[in-house]
């Protein structure tokens, strides 16, 4: 998958079960204007579908908050690297769980971190977070634990205008 620039999108969704399959169908689509392999594909899509859970399911629970809140779905692939970034107005910080064997949830993270080479959050003002993951975009490069990240997720990609419609494909 040849890159010869960064491609970016941004997506803001409301916190509702039905923005989870909404997140993984357009993580889809983007990759697939993009041209990414099947295997980043689905590895992304569940990553997406992690994140966003995680964003709706521990969303703070104050009386103000309703589901126009919403939560930010941000895909940049920058040359080898794919940085997926949730963001949500809960100020927590994500958190692994152990989960019982027989348990039906609490292995989200466990995943998110099984198919990045790294993740993480940052927390954003007023009273919010962006949890982070970076997967490799080309199966032939190895994996960079310990190592800088390819793509800062420190800083946000946020697109000054939207993208133009005919942006990909």
């Amino acid at each position: 998958m040849p890159q010869d620039r960064s491609q970016l999108s941004l997506l803001t969704l409301d916190t509702t079960p039905d923005a989870i399959a909404g997140a993984r169908r357009h993580t889809a689509q983007v990759l697939q204007c993009w041209r990414a392999d099947a295997e980043l594909s689905d590895a992304a899509r569940l990553v997406v579908s992690e994140l966003a859970t995680n964003a709706i399911r521990h969303r703070t629970d104050r009386d103000d908050r309703d589901d126009r809140d919403g939560f930010t779905l941000t895909l940049a692939l920058c040359g080898p690297a794919l940085l997926v970034q949730v963001g949500d107005h809960d100020p927590r910080p994500p958190r692994p769980r152990r989960a019982a064997p027989d348990a039906t949830g609490g292995r989200g993270l466990h995943i998110v971190g099984e198919l990045s080479t790294r993740w993480g959050y940052y927390p954003v003002s007023p009273g919010g977070k962006v949890v982070w993951a970076e997967l490799l975009a080309d199966a032939d490069t190895p994996p960079t634990h310990g190592a800088p990240p390819r793509v800062d997720p420190d800083q946000p990609y946020l697109p000054a205008s939207p993208l133009p419609t005919d942006h990909c494909c």
